[in-house]
């Protein structure tokens, strides 16, 4: 409510001072018989335009101002440096004349796109550079691992009440799985489709807010250290399912959501010999083998189920097999 009438009060002194002292820039240049409300209407249209403009880029308007105020002293302050050089070294005064205002202006756009564009390089140099974002309530911002995207049970998790403020994807994530859409490898086409028609999903009503982040991240080794760096600029966290991913976060001092971690203590204590109802739900690769999953994911594969396909059937649990990716569970048909 403050900003709002911070915003209001800007916009009505704007267009107090377009009329009264406007008129000493617009005059020469279209006389002076136009009306007073003709410099307030000026006035008014700057102010509406500098808002829009703070809206346009509120989540790094106040980074972005501070590189670019950075930027421009640098480059002032070489300018200053370099243009003493050539004074000391040009003895034609008149190229000297001629030369100072094409080298500062140089100079200082050089300086200040170098600063611009590395500002969230910039957290040892220039600390209040990178502004990273403040914990709020509600969790802070979920960075999401690649691989996740394609994880079904991640909007439920949310649905659920994972604290988060707001959920984060990086744009070149996207672009990855856009590209890996038209590979030639079907699986990796799959996994792909998987994981775009997984940010739908995440887009669902209930849900928090699901933003692409477009943050330069310069020199990103992989699409890992991207996820890792963005989340340290939003002092966020990182929903996690490929393990290598959370060690390297760990080490960096991200704090990780550990996808996998969280289903393995969900997950039902089974051992072998236990009974389940499973849905054999498709084939699998062995001989006569069908395939279905538990409600935490597990994979389970049926011995002799293969032509049961839809169906509910009792198995017992032969032996489990941990992965990287979950539980498998091997099983056989209950025959009692």
């Amino acid at each position: 409510m403050l900003i709002l009438l911070v915003r209001v009060l800007f916009v009505v002194l704007g267009a107090l001072i377009g009329s009264t002292s406007g008129k000493y820039f617009y005059e020469p240049l279209v006389g002076s018989g136009l009306p007073t409300w003709f410099g307030a209407a000026i006035g008014f249209g700057i102010g509406v335009t500098l808002i829009a403009a703070e809206q346009a880029f509120r989540r790094r308007f106040t980074r972005s101002l501070v590189a670019f105020l950075i930027g421009l002293a640098g480059g002032l302050l070489l300018s200053t440096l370099l243009l003493g050089v050539l004074r000391l070294v040009l003895q034609d005064e008149e190229l000297y004349r001629n030369l100072d205002l094409p080298a500062a202006l140089i100079c200082t756009y050089l300086v200040m796109i170098t600063v611009l564009r590395s500002a969230d390089r910039l957290r040892v140099i220039v600390p209040f550079v990178e502004f990273r974002a403040e914990r709020v309530d509600g969790g802070g911002a979920l960075v999401l691992d690649p691989a996740v995207l394609g994880d079904a049970r991640v909007p439920a998790l949310l649905q659920a009440g994972l604290s988060a403020a707001r959920v984060l994807v990086h744009r070149s994530v996207i672009e990855h799985w856009q590209r890996a859409a038209s590979d030639g490898d079907a699986v990796r086409r799959a996994r792909a489709k998987r994981a775009i028609d997984g940010v739908q999903a995440l887009r669902a009503p209930g849900l928090p807010p699901l933003e692409i982040d477009t943050t330069e991240i310069p020199h990103a080794a992989d699409l890992s250290e991207t996820v890792i760096r963005l989340a340290r600029l939003e002092n966020g966290r990182i929903l996690v399912v490929d393990r290598d991913l959370a060690r390297r976060a760990a080490v960096d001092g991200v704090q990780v959501v550990d996808l996998s971690a969280i289903a393995a203590a969900m997950a039902p204590d089974l051992a072998p010999g236990a009974v389940l109802e499973v849905l054999v739900e498709k084939s699998g690769e062995g001989k006569g083998q069908g395939v279905g999953h538990l409600d935490d994911g597990s994979l389970v594969v049926v011995s002799e189920a293969g032509e049961r396909l839809g169906q509910r059937v009792r198995v017992i649990v032969r032996r489990l097999h941990h992965t990287a990716n979950g539980r498998m569970v091997f099983a056989d048909i209950d025959s009692e």
